[in-house]
């Protein structure tokens, strides 16, 4: 037993130990020359498109198609619930650990986002990159072989383990993916919308003044988008009760009814409904994936494209962290910082910042210095609409810097310990608690002991991209600040806890020689 568990623990730290010196490399390229970054911020959203859309769609269809039979689809329930049970065990513990006074976060609109947050791990980027190389090592691959060789060698060994750990991960994704567009895409967007109204609301000095271009585009997008969430954040304060309800009623029947559309028409889930279909054609399955195959060359063109997928996946996701947790310091094109409004204006376009959205402010303060000058020279004779034309250049600079104050507003220690500890801590322990409860009541009897790893392993990720990436593209960019400053220190202590909750689920799902589970010892 001790020559297990010290077995399992080399095997865990390895696994970790790969993810974050590949991180490692992608958080370096992010900074890395100063002047021009190896991985600009411009151009995160182009890869991370190319890695999906390229690497990680081959690699769900190969996977898929190569290891998953009919036989072993009746086994894969128990990942689709898992999914449903992970995430909403980490809403509930978020939402309580939250309420607690040393946890208790208090602005509550922040508190809403980061609970979505808490709530959905990261999903593909890090598992499909740390189970290959759980799988390199004996005590993993020989407890997790599923074959019908007699006496297999270590490399078939290797891939049956690896073939089954991303196979399932798919499937989990699947169940990951539904659920976000069912609760948690409109729940973070109705979050970070508030947030953006009671910033706009609580700096809007002077009425029928519009503070900021960037501001009216937004509430252009915000008012005019058909997606789901904003669908829920229209109608607040409705006329009266019943129309609230019906309306909720329909709203509910819509958010389903597109989550379900938009989880069936991604690209994920087409790419896995092929490698269904195709597992399911022996002779297709055969020709593709087995050596002299007659379409062995698209197979294996689809094998290469995929073994790319998890280290680019990685790097992109070190990389974004560190532009999104450096956001604030230009978010929104708005100046960096002072209290004199006139000099501000002109110090910034005398330095000529680079970024571009530095540059958006330039042009603005530009435009007011040049006003001030053109107001100088005309003398004391301005008429109506120049006195108003001046109020508002007034307003929007005043605004630049009042709002420049809550962009550069940083998460307290609370809040990070809260997150922390709901994320990494407590929301993978309670799974294990409910894995252990239901392997010793038989519940899980005829589940590929390799599943139970898969589930344990996701619940204790940090949390997802994903999140960020939707506020975002909303126009949110309050509560993106906000969740990625949370999200970095999370994602250096996971090393830790990664590690940790690795070597449990191992020592958990290992059966032991004579093929007990954990209860069974």
């Amino acid at each position: 037993m001790p020559s297990i568990i010290s077995s399992v623990i080399i095997a865990s730290a390895s696994a970790t130990a790969k993810v974050f010196v590949i991180g490692g490399i992608g958080y370096y390229a992010a900074c890395r020359p100063k002047a021009s970054p190896i991985l600009p911020n411009i151009a995160m959203t182009g890869i991370s498109k190319m890695n999906f859309n390229l690497l990680v769609l081959p690699l769900i269809y190969s996977t898929i198609a190569s290891s998953v039979t009919p036989q072993k689809l009746g086994s894969l329930w128990f990942i689709l619930v898992s999914a449903l049970v992970v995430i909403s065990s980490s809403y509930g513990v978020a939402t309580l650990l939250g309420k607690l006074p040393f946890f208790k976060v208090e602005n509550k609109i922040d508190f809403d986002a980061l609970r979505i947050a808490a709530a959905f791990p990261n999903i593909l980027a890090l598992p499909i990159l740390i189970f290959p190389t759980l799988c390199e090592f004996a005590v993993v691959h020989d407890a997790f072989y599923i074959g019908g060789s007699e006496e297999p060698t270590e490399v078939e060994k290797y891939k049956s383990c690896v073939d089954q750990a991303n196979a399932q991960i798919f499937v989990y994704f699947f169940g990951w993916n539904f659920l976000f567009w069912v609760i948690g895409y409109s729940s973070l967007v109705e979050a970070g919308s508030k947030r953006q109204m009671s910033r706009i609301e609580s700096h809007a000095t002077i009425p029928d003044v519009h503070l900021d271009d960037s501001f009216d585009a937004e509430q252009e997008v915000h008012d005019n988008a058909s997606d789901a969430g904003n669908n829920t954040i229209r109608n607040i304060e409705p006329s009266n009760s019943e129309t609230q309800e019906d309306s909720e009623k329909l709203s509910c029947i819509r958010l389903f009814g597109i989550a379900l559309f938009k989880t069936l028409s991604s690209p994920g889930f087409v790419a896995m409904v092929l490698g269904f279909i195709t597992a399911c054609i022996p002779p297709l399955r055969d020709a593709l994936f087995e050596p002299g195959g007659a379409l062995r060359f698209f197979g294996s063109a689809m094998e290469s494209l995929a073994a790319a997928s998890s280290s680019v996946g990685t790097i992109v996701v070190a990389a974004s962290l560190v532009h999104q947790s450096n956001d604030d310091d230009i978010a929104d094109g708005h100046i960096e910082e002072s209290s004199d409004l006139v000099p501000v204006c002109s110090d910034a376009a005398h330095r000529g910042i680079e970024s571009t959205r530095h540059r958006i402010s330039i042009n603005e303060c530009t435009a007011a210095n040049e006003e001030q000058q053109t107001r100088a020279d005309r003398g004391e004779g301005f008429n109506r609409r120049s006195s108003l034309s001046q109020l508002g250049s007034m307003v929007r600079r005043r605004s630049s810097l009042a709002l420049l104050a809550i962009r550069r507003r940083k998460p307290t220690l609370r809040m990070h310990a809260w997150f922390i500890t709901s994320r990494l801590i407590f929301a993978p322990a309670l799974i294990c608690a409910l894995v252990v409860a239901m392997d010793c009541g038989g519940i899980l009897s005829g589940i590929p002991d390799l599943a139970k790893m898969v589930v344990i392993v996701n619940a204790g990720l940090p949390g997802a991209q994903l999140v960020v990436i939707t506020l975002k593209s909303k126009g949110l960019t309050d509560s993106a600040s906000i969740v990625a400053k949370v999200y970095l220190p999370s994602y250096l202590l996971s090393a830790v806890t990664i590690a940790a909750w690795t070597s449990i689920g191992l020592l958990l799902s290992i059966p032991d020689e004579n093929g007990a589970s954990f209860c069974g010892r």
